[in-house]
């Protein structure tokens, strides 16, 4: 019994000492109390005598306690999501099943009783508290993570409505500053790498058919999406980065290129600077706001940045005639209060992001796409798939 627990503690040092040096101190503190609660409690049901109560209150106490381990990993380590939409394909595809974590960014606190698994429920029979189920009780917070945000990461994140939540790959962390030209990104005026999954749309000329065809064959490519014969072959398809370098390979296609969007009034970018035609493939130069950082209050900057300044700044911005009002003063310049990241979606012509809805504050991000859980891809269940790691 003595070897038992020597070992028992010797193992629980060491799981310490691991969470200590991915440097979460809160997880390590947590990890000491739910043993020592475990271990303490268990010391002194083991004093009572009766044992039908014994019995009894042992088994309430591993409930209650395995419950709080349940609630507290889906609150503060990690969770299970289902993808929404075809917005990311082909990194991940519609119904896939990804777990998410939590540990790397830092878990964001609860921000009201529903926002608590198995808590929630006794909430949710009181109409006074469900009138108020998509408001925030309390102010947000969040824990030490393990990492930064970087660019090229693929978190969930909360829309605009609680409790609605999106996937999507950020391009441009806070205080970075971003141009979309001619379809490519440019991060600080540096060109971004595709990942090998990200999709788009291309044209290209065709000078051989039956070549072209049989060589698509053995490449399993056959997202061709339109076919235009006018003496020369002139095809346009949706292709995946990879398969666009295995596509110019092929020495019977030439004039290949990013089909880009042509610019359009109507089309409900989240902002319209005044004599910019912007389009999806074509947006920018804009900085990402971070914290702390300073702008100067001019037609194009108060364009761009408004929209988040009323949503996420707790101040109302508005414009009266050539000067800016913030809570109804007069106004040059202002200064953020929080830090902000542009989301892009890795199906490029699919995807609803940050050039429709703008610029998604840190309090909304969820946690970080670790790997697929379960794929089920037109209705195919891909063991292929299985645990991959999502890149």
């Amino acid at each position: 019994m003595i070897k038992y627990l020597k070992a028992k503690y010797v193992l629980f040092f060491l799981l310490a000492l691991f969470v200590l040096s991915i440097g979460i101190p809160w997880l390590c503190f947590g990890l000491i109390l739910f043993s020592l609660v475990y271990w303490g409690m268990m010391y002194l049901i083991a004093f009572i005598k009766i044992s039908f109560l014994q019995k009894f209150i042992k088994g309430f106490f591993l409930f209650l306690f395995i419950a709080s381990m349940a609630i507290s990993i889906k609150l503060f380590i990690g969770d299970i999501y289902k993808i929404p939409s075809s917005s990311m394909e082909n990194t991940l595809f519609p119904n896939d099943i990804i777990i998410v974590d939590k540990l790397e960014y830092g878990p964001r606190l609860p921000r009201s009783p529903f926002d608590i698994p198995l808590i929630n429920i006794a909430f949710y029979f009181d109409k006074k508290a469900r009138d108020s189920i998509k408001v925030n009780w309390w102010d947000y917070k969040r824990l030490s993570g393990a990492s930064k945000i970087k660019n090229g990461d693929v978190f969930v994140y909360e829309n605009f409505s609680k409790n609605v939540f999106f996937v999507k790959r950020v391009v441009g962390v806070s205080g970075d500053t971003l141009d979309i030209n001619a379809g490519y990104v440019y991060i600080n005026k540096v060109k971004q790498e595709f990942v090998g999954t990200m999709r788009n749309r291309y044209h290209f000329k065709v000078n051989d058919k039956k070549a072209f065809y049989n060589k698509i064959d053995s490449l399993e490519i056959n997202k061709i999406i339109n076919r235009d014969i006018n003496g020369t072959y002139l095809m346009q398809a949706e292709l995946t980065y990879d398969e666009l370098k295995k596509i110019k390979q092929l020495k019977c296609i030439d004039s290949l290129g990013l089909s880009l969007a042509a610019f359009n009034e109507k089309e409900e970018l989240f902002a319209k600077p005044e004599g910019k035609h912007w389009t999806i493939d074509d947006l920018g130069t804009v900085i990402i706001p971070k914290k702390g950082m300073e702008v100067i209050l001019n037609e194009e900057n108060y364009t761009i940045y408004k929209t988040i300044i009323n949503l996420y700044e707790g101040v109302a911005i508005e414009k009266s005639d050539s000067s800016f009002l913030i809570n109804g003063k007069p106004v040059l310049s202002y200064i953020f209060k929080h830090d902000y990241f542009f989301m892009m979606g890795d199906n490029r012509k699919g995807s609803f992001d940050s050039r429709f809805f703008g610029f998604l504050p840190k309090e909304n991000i969820v946690g970080k796409v670790q790997c697929v859980l379960l794929s089920n891809y037109q209705d195919e269940f891909r063991w292929d798939r299985f645990l991959k790691k999502v890149e």
